[in-house]
């Protein structure tokens, strides 16, 4: 699967509910998309003027393209993801989590010891013991040759999502 092709096919999945941009640049990294969705659900009792409560919930997608991926390449990435998880949630009593998801496109499989330090990678912070909300980042990386995937604990949850569409034999 070509690179383009793949983001295409990932911008369809985001439209609704995502903001998106293409090319993109975070913290002086160039991206080769971003996209930002923020969801707001509130209870009422009886009418809108009283509100029994209301949660946020926000979720920003880093996706850069690395052809031949190594550790130092990782590491910097994943450090810009643990930045950005300090940087992008405003905790409030309101906030419930916010989801930094890092993917990198690559044309290459990760050797067997990157693929371990993929597996390990872990970031989650809570706020006030979880009162103002939590973070966490997931880390995907995505082999547009053979279409597979490599992640960490958390970027489990989004393999459908991220993983690019395996051809269909007709």
């Amino acid at each position: 699967m070509e690179e383009t092709a793949y983001l295409d096919l990932i911008e369809g999945r985001l439209a609704a509910y995502f903001d998106i941009e293409r090319p993109a640049e975070y913290q002086r990294h160039p991206l080769a998309m971003y996209a930002s969705s923020s969801i707001r659900n509130e209870r009422y009792f009886a009418s809108k003027k009283i509100k029994v409560y209301a949660i946020e919930n926000m979720e920003h997608v880093f996706i850069k393209t690395i052809d031949r991926l190594t550790e130092r390449n990782l590491e910097d990435f994943w450090q810009m993801l643990v930045k950005a998880a300090d940087e992008l949630p405003v905790p409030h009593e309101e906030h419930m989590s916010t989801i930094i998801n890092g993917i990198i496109l690559t044309t290459e499989s990760p050797d067997l010891l990157l693929q371990q330090i993929i597996q390990k990678k872990k970031y989650e912070k809570s706020f006030l013991f979880g009162l103002k909300g939590w973070v966490y980042v997931r880390l995907v990386i995505v082999n547009l040759h053979d279409v597979s995937l490599v992640h960490n604990k958390r970027g489990k949850e989004v393999n459908e999502l991220y993983g690019p569409a395996k051809p269909t034999l007709t």
